[in-house]
């Protein structure tokens, strides 16, 4: 490989923004000029060390000024001795337009409504490298010679670092806040600060800091978003819409049944139109009657506080009331427990 007596930054970015660039060559010699842009440092490494940082200018390579690469290969003085070492630029300009968003799919439980959804999100972010020499030394080995594009496997990684941290910190927050994801539009901003505020360590470790942290959106799909946004306008409307819904539910899974037989096959074959709607609707009917008959037969309610009771107990389990005759304490005139005087004397009853 020929040997470089003039370095510098040969990167292109296509707009994107870049985070570091490896030089292509590994073969220098003293008195070679670095040059290095505004915004930028370069940093040479020897056997995978951080070794001598060069910021913005154009320096003469000598053992003056790579004292560590000098100490480290115990370079001769003097000359235009050949030597061999890495050369990486570092983009130290806050690159404040990264994107985020989640590779698949995050199965999360609404805390408001108890659905499991299939979430997504996205966003940006802004980062700044304040330590050069811990950023290289934590990507190295995953920088191809020449490359400055936006999808380097240090890029995946941070990617794939805030995708790890999306799933807990969303459920926590929306635990923690009692809100469903129809309601999270509302608390972006609070959820951003929530998530930067994980991030801000591990992208310390890589000597990197958050400028600033997005969350521009987080819901589910579009078909399980109104599903979610239905079953709470059925949840709205009560109890007995809700069992309604589900008794048409079985109803139709009746009908799916060719082996099922009965009244509901018997209404699907009818065909379509009023005719099979009528059948479904007696249908219907005869399901709620059947479940109010036997819960009358086997329960009442107390006179007192309306609570429903076992048939045949003596007092109430909700009020601790006699469900027997109240005798009169002055005439002892057995009375029925609804009334309040004796229907002999006028005696005012005691419970």
């Amino acid at each position: 490989m020929a040997i470089i007596d003039r370095i510098k930054y040969d990167g292109t970015s296509n707009g994107s923004p870049w985070l570091i660039y490896k030089y292509p060559s590994e073969q220098f010699v003293f008195g070679s000029q670095l040059i290095v842009g505004q915004g930028q440092e370069a940093l040479f490494i020897k056997g995978g060390k951080a070794l001598d940082l060069f910021g913005a200018g154009t320096h003469t390579l000598s053992t003056g000024n790579l004292p560590i690469l000098n100490k480290l290969v115990n370079l001769p003085f003097g000359g235009k001795t050949p030597f061999s070492a890495e050369i990486y630029y570092i983009n130290k300009t806050a690159n404040l337009d990264m994107k985020w968003g989640t590779s698949t799919p995050i199965p999360l439980e609404d805390p408001k409504y108890g659905l499991i959804l299939n979430i997504g999100a996205r966003g940006q972010y802004g980062i700044n490298i304040v330590d050069s020499r811990l950023f290289v030394s934590r990507v190295i080995g995953v920088v191809p010679n020449g490359t400055t594009t936006n999808e380097l496997a240090v890029l995946r990684y941070f990617n794939g670092l805030i995708n790890s941290k999306i799933k807990s910190v969303t459920a926590e927050y929306m635990i923690k806040k009692q809100i469903s994801f129809l309601e999270i539009s509302q608390y972006l901003s609070e959820l951003s600060d929530a998530f930067k505020k994980v991030l801000d360590d591990e992208f310390e470790r890589f000597g990197i800091e958050i400028v600033n942290f997005y969350c521009v959106s987080i819901s589910p799909k579009p078909e399980e978003y109104e599903k979610l946004r239905k079953y709470k306008e059925e949840l709205a409307l009560g109890t007995e819409f809700y069992q309604q819904r589900r008794s048409l539910d079985i109803l139709e899974k009746l009908a799916d049944n060719p082996s099922s037989g009965g009244m509901a096959n018997a209404g699907i074959g009818l065909g379509m139109g009023l005719g099979v709607l009528n059948q479904m609707g007696q249908a219907f009917n005869g399901i709620s009657q059947n479940f109010n008959t036997a819960k009358s037969e086997q329960q009442s309610k107390c006179p007192f506080c309306g609570s429903y009771i076992q048939n045949g107990m003596k007092f109430c389990g909700e009020c601790g009331k006699p469900l027997t005759l109240i005798k009169c304490s002055a005439c002892g005139f057995e009375n029925k427990i609804e009334m309040k005087f004796c229907g002999n004397c006028g005696q005012k009853l005691i419970l």
